[in-house]
């Protein structure tokens, strides 16, 4: 048995995986079979380094309709950028590209890549791991933590 935060770790390593989340098993199987069950590539999105959240909707709205797209989420926790989960090796990245440039929206970068464990857990969850840990850390009390391992 192997437990780590490494999901690209896991992904190398693991014959099965089970994906937990609050205590909960969100997931399960081999790690291909995870990553074929969210489907599409992933292309991740920032309108600007730090977006107002009204003009990520607004991406979203327009991204949504193109065929291509199958699902879009805003990441607040990183910008407001947009994680897209798109037609496998499709020509996704020129049609967004030419949709925000016909809607007069900037692309400060862009990239797409075939699913990770990580997208695995951000469709179950709707936050990467890493948010998740950030969420966590902030939540801790070390004080507490510690007194309670001294007992």
């Amino acid at each position: 048995m192997l437990t780590s935060h490494y999901l690209e770790e896991v992904d190398a390593l693991a014959d099965r995986v089970a994906i937990i989340d609050r205590g909960r098993v969100i997931a399960t199987g081999t790690p291909s079979e995870l990553k074929n069950r969210v489907g599409g590539d992933r292309v991740t999105l920032r309108i600007r380094e730090f977006s107002p959240i009204d003009e990520a909707e607004h991406a979203k709205t327009l991204l949504e309709a193109l065929p291509l797209v199958q699902q879009v989420i805003i990441n607040t926790a990183q910008g407001n950028s947009l994680n897209l989960v798109v037609e496998p090796q499709s020509e996704a990245l020129v049609t967004i590209q030419q949709a925000l440039q016909q809607a007069g929206l900037p692309t400060f970068g862009i990239a797409q890549s075939r699913p990770s464990l990580d997208d695995v857990y951000l469709s179950a969850t709707g936050r990467t791991l890493l948010d998740a840990e950030l969420a966590a850390a902030s939540t801790r009390d070390p004080k507490a933590e510690k007194k309670q391992n001294m007992r």
